[in-house]
């Protein structure tokens, strides 16, 4: 049975070797340059040019648009306030949850911050409709603009643009099919492709050949590298040391292969190390609140229920025994 899936991560990682994506114009292939951060800072120049033309032009500001619609009602000094905590105590419960080990405490936590963001996002969304153009969104979209038309090429080793847009005060509209064509390319790129490709097995081989070094995986400089280059690279080797860890072989083979399970493991097993730095994963442990499958997810082989220590012990625990453990 071919794997549909596995094909189209090949192909992405064609295309991330290669630095373009090929679409069809009409009877023309036609070229997608992938940017990287030292290729994109030469538009930059291009927001303050439309940041002072918008403003000139009389286009409010982000803070003076927001303070006209809490003049007008349109927002409520209450929706800001409720919006501003909201974000405050989401970045507490991110930051918190970075240092959780017990899964028992991590699932409950994430239920939490999904919550959390969804509520966010919800009232953020709002604002942002109310909020429409003001000088920064108008100068960051004509940026976005240029960024995507000057991504295209003729040719794949990019000698030629296909698009002459020397005068940037040009039609949006005209140009308007050139964006669904970029959009439509570069939407498998996404995070979770990427993630997923960095720790399949052909790239983590092809790591383990050129022993992890950048240079000799793509054959160019860090600053040559484009984001999805750049970003393939970076995940592949977290999990190139995630899965040489020896408690990762211990994983079953469903976290092994998905991305966002092995980070959340790997994230909650190094905070146990570092509050438990005497645990050796051998022999007895005790660790406060911890059940038997929180410490099975750590892949700690220990007894951590305080039966079972009671147990080893003859059915009771005294005050020494638990002083005892509470230093473990």
């Amino acid at each position: 049975m071919i794997n549909i899936e596995e094909k189209k991560l090949k192909l992405l990682f064609f295309e991330i070797c290669n630095r373009y994506s090929k679409v069809l114009d009409k009877d023309d292939f036609i070229y997608i340059k992938h940017y990287g951060e030292f290729d994109s800072g030469e538009f930059e120049e291009y927001f303050f040019e439309y940041y002072n033309k918008a403003i000139k032009n009389g286009l409010p500001n982000y803070i003076e648009k927001e303070k006209f619609l809490i003049s007008e009602n349109y927002w409520t000094e209450d929706q800001e306030k409720e919006l501003k905590y909201k974000k405050e105590k989401l970045a507490k419960l991110e930051k918190s949850h970075k240092d959780l080990f017990l899964k028992s405490q991590i699932d409950k936590s994430k239920q939490e911050i999904n919550q959390l963001k969804k509520d966010v996002n919800t009232l953020s969304n709002d604002k942002k409709q109310l909020m429409g153009i003001y000088a920064e969104s108008y100068a960051q979209g004509k940026v976005d603009f240029i960024y995507i038309l000057n991504s295209f090429y003729k040719d794949k080793g990019f000698k030629t643009k296909l698009l002459d847009i020397e005068n940037y005060d040009i039609d949006e509209n005209a140009y308007y099919k050139y964006i669904i064509l970029h959009n439509k390319a570069i939407e498998k790129f996404n995070i979770d492709n990427i993630k997923q490709l960095s720790l399949s097995y052909p790239f983590q081989n092809m790591l383990n050949a050129c022993d992890a070094n950048c240079y000799y995986l793509f054959n160019k400089a860090v600053y040559d590298l484009s984001y999805y280059q750049s970003s393939i690279y970076s995940y592949g080797k977290f999990f190139h040391t995630v899965l040489g860890l020896p408690e990762a072989k211990k994983l079953d083979s469903e976290t092994k292969k998905n991305p966002d399970k092995l980070i959340e493991w790997y994230n909650a097993f190094v905070n146990f190390k570092s509050k438990n730095p005497k645990s050796s994963g051998k022999g007895m442990s005790f660790v406060m609140g911890a059940n038997k499958e929180d410490m099975e997810y750590l892949k700690q082989d220990v007894k951590s229920d305080m039966n079972d220590i009671a147990k080893a012990k003859g059915g009771t625990l005294g005050i020494a025994d638990l002083a005892k453990l509470s230093k473990i």
